[in-house]
């Protein structure tokens, strides 16, 4: 039996890279027998994701492709339509190669929280050809269902979710093959590394920001101001040094953008920027390990400050953001709504943490041991659905 991921993407999200190594580790598999689609290999050589998974790269767009869908779009504005086209050329080679022995697992942690996209796709596929799917650690709400993907979502043999919230909501609608287990992430150690100067010198609060929780990549919106009065009150009511962690550089989502815009916006030299692009997802959990709190808008970013023992407020725009903190036990207001914002909920939040950090540190650390051992219980479920399916 083989394990294949079609949509592990690449590492510029470090969160990708974090599915595909946890998820190795806890397959107890060869890499030989897990394979990936991969549409950056240098950068997930670099990053060392082919000691675990065999990376198969995405196939090359040719002329002759490019001007075939160029006519395509010019015929019909079906969207629909349009992204099958894509989705075709990109993923069915890689589809083809799987046989009914073999195994799919449709990674991607909050994939179905978005538009129709090519989890629909490949899962469809994969239920054609008569081969067994998984859709792996998965976050999914109530506002992110659509007939569509109702349908696709019955094609999975199981529904392994990262959180207990998902479950419930999958329950209700009547899915009775569903799972819960944490997140592949954690499970994965820190890897040590060299630490930026400012953890010489000063206590230091850990600040991963994105455009999705801030509403684009300027800092006019109303959550980027929040961010700011945060940010103010640090710098001139603590002595906190503020290190900005980027967590995802892909084109169109990169974290370095908004983080060198509030950089800039400051202009103090207790604000400086992680060089996350040197640094694969355990050496950057091993930074985020060595701060006195964390504050996330990357999912796999927030897991690393809960793995670690570090207190954090997630700043959240989905079910995930809440499920997870729920179920490793953080308070409620420790995830801040960045989509539905109240006026000061992001200082507040800040506030509070500062006043609970030892109690709350302290809950972590005793429960975060038995939280992680949970996710093993992951690879007896997979055994199940191989029999069940043979």
């Amino acid at each position: 039996m083989r394990i294949f991921f079609p949509i592990h993407l690449d590492g510029g999200n470090r969160g990708c890279e974090a599915i595909a190594k946890g998820t190795a580790i806890l397959l107890q598999e060869k890499k030989e027998n897990l394979i990936g689609l991969c549409s950056d290999t240098d950068l997930d050589k670099f990053l060392c994701i082919d000691d675990y998974v065999t990376l198969k790269r995405f196939p090359q767009k040719s002329l002759l492709f490019r001007i075939y869908r160029k006519i395509i779009f010019l015929i019909t504005k079906d969207l629909e339509i349009r992204k099958s086209i894509t989705y075709k050329h990109d993923y069915q080679r890689f589809l083809k190669s799987m046989s009914r022995t073999d195994i799919m697992l449709s990674t991607g942690g909050d994939m179905m929280c978005y538009q129709n996209n090519q989890t629909i796709f490949t899962v469809n596929y994969a239920k054609q050809r008569g081969v067994k799917s998984i859709l792996w650690g998965c976050s999914i709400g109530e506002n992110n269902l659509t007939p569509t993907k109702i349908e696709a979502l019955k094609n999975f043999n199981m529904i392994y979710a990262r959180e207990t919230l998902t479950k419930v909501m999958l329950n209700q609608h009547g899915f009775n093959n569903v799972v819960v287990f944490p997140d592949p992430a954690f499970i994965l150690n820190p890897e040590a590394c060299t630490l930026p100067e400012c953890f010489s010198s000063s206590e230091v609060i850990g600040l991963n920001i994105s455009n999705f929780v801030i509403g684009g990549f300027e800092l006019d919106t109303p959550f980027a101001k929040e961010i700011i009065k945060m940010v103010e009150y640090i710098l001139s009511e603590a002595q906190f040094h503020i290190l900005l962690i980027p967590h995802v550089m892909w084109k169109d989502q990169d974290d370095r953008v908004v983080s060198k815009k509030l950089r800039d916006y400051f202009g103090s030299d207790r604000i400086s920027i992680l060089d996350s692009e040197k640094l694969n997802y355990c050496q950057i959990r091993y930074v985020i390990s060595k701060c006195n709190i964390f504050i996330g808008a990357r999912t796999h970013a927030v897991i690393s400050a809960y793995s670690t023992s570090v207190p954090a407020i997630a700043l959240g725009y989905s079910i995930k953001s809440k499920g997870i903190a729920k179920d490793v036990g953080m308070p409620d207001w420790s995830v801040v709504d960045s989509k539905n914002i109240k006026k000061n909920s992001l200082l507040d939040a800040f506030l509070k943490m500062r006043k609970e950090e030892r109690q709350i540190k302290d809950m972590i650390l005793l429960n975060m041991n038995s939280y992680k051992q949970k996710t093993y219980g992951i690879l007896n479920e997979v055994y199940k659905v191989c029999y069940k399916c043979k």
